[in-house]
């Protein structure tokens, strides 16, 4: 009687450990995982202070977004690269296995500089010279935090596109791929780009439109039309921003294999129209120019870039402008309207929003950008 209670017993132990052990978490080497720093969020680094600079725009973020969805949000992976090979050994389907819904991947500046190096050993099939390599090795702290802080500023635009993506459709699987697609969402584009935005925190698309107000498009088209395309000028497929290749695309948002910082163009935010290496600026790789002059010379923004630019400028200082106009629950209301297919100039032109007279909108609107005191734009040293 006694040994099949002790076998009865040895196997509810054994299975009992294997219940427990399958629940826990697969691991990932040389990254320690930090839970319960941000709501609905996890980060993975080294140790905790690589997250630091991360830890309040992301915060800050997910309370923005659940100002706007409410507070059930999928939950997210921010995995924090010091180096190549972290970055190398992330994979998406395994961290979705873990119990997230979306995964992003940052990488410090010593990584991209490390990702350019190899790109350029790629591009000349030899050697990197060693003036490049000495410019590398004498990168000026000021580029160092410029680069970090367009990376934060862009995976905070992340986390909105991550969590419209999956949230508002139950039957999309996530890809950090897709997050420059505003096509996976159900939100019309211009929303899509104005919660991102908003969640970031961020308005130096003031900076650009102010500069540009004489070619923007009209509000009431940007309400219905599609982002505009911009053609990828890289063959390179770094796995998009979540494999933190940002491989440059001419302006996309992040996600979509491309380069650019925070859905704009040149390294980030518009009013750069350098095209730099890897978000390190114009020149080469945003090292000195010739003449001592960092960055050299700068270039015209090509037409689609700039579409794209004055688009993503538009639609998230319209939506920062309705927002101030007629508060929180307005927002609310026209993004539960959009999530049922209806269109957004119906909402707005309602008579306790912002009425029917959009010649009107459009000139407030224009008058409230010209008002706005632009933010600084990342520098390029």
């Amino acid at each position: 009687m006694v040994r099949p209670i002790v076998a009865a017993l040895i196997l509810i132990v054994f299975f009992g450990f294997s219940a427990a052990y399958a629940q826990q978490p697969a691991a990932y080497k040389n990254f320690a995982s930090f839970k319960n720093l941000v709501p609905d969020l996890d980060f993975f680094a080294s140790n905790r202070q690589m997250i630091a600079p991360y830890e309040k725009p992301a915060g800050e973020a997910i309370t923005r977004l659940k100002s706007l969805f409410g507070a059930s949000l999928p939950k997210g992976a921010i995995f924090i690269c010091s180096t190549l090979e972290q970055k190398d050994s992330i994979y998406e389907p395994k961290v979705l296995k873990m119990g997230y819904s979306w995964t992003l991947t940052a990488v410090t500046a010593e990584v991209r500089a490390q990702e350019i190096l190899a790109r350029i050993k790629a591009q000349i099939g030899g050697e990197v010279p060693a003036e490049i390599m000495d410019r590398i090795r004498k990168m000026q702290p000021e580029m160092v935090a410029n680069v970090e802080k367009q990376m934060v500023t862009t995976i905070t635009q992340q986390i909105a596109y991550a969590i419209i993506q999956t949230m508002l459709d139950k039957d999309l699987q996530y890809r950090s791929s897709r997050l420059d697609d505003m096509g996976k969402s159900p939100l019309p584009d211009w929303l899509d780009i104005g919660v991102a935005s908003y969640a970031s925190g961020s308005n130096t698309g003031i900076a650009f439109l102010q500069q540009n107000m004489d070619q923007t498009f009209p509000i009431e088209d940007v309400l219905s039309m599609a982002r505009p395309f911009v053609a990828s000028s890289s063959n390179q497929n770094g796995g998009g921003m979540n494999g933190g290749g940002m491989v440059r695309s001419g302006g996309g948002t992040p996600g979509g294999n491309s380069g650019a910082i925070g859905g704009f163009p040149g390294g980030g935010q518009p009013g750069f129209v350098g095209r730099g290496m890897g978000g390190f600026g114009g020149g080469m790789s945003g090292f000195p120019g010739p003449g001592g002059q960092r960055g050299g010379p700068q270039r015209a923004l090509p037409k689609d870039e700039q579409d794209r630019t004055l688009f993503d400028s538009q639609a998230s200082s319209f939506f920062s402008f309705i927002l101030e106009k007629v508060g929180i629950e307005k927002i609310r209301g026209l993004l539960k309207e959009a999530q049922e297919g209806k269109e957004s100039r119906e909402y707005i032109s309602r008579p306790d929003v912002l009425g029917p007279d959009f010649e009107k909108i459009e000139g407030d609107w224009a008058a409230w950008v010209r008002a706005q005191k632009a933010e600084e734009p990342f520098r390029r040293n």
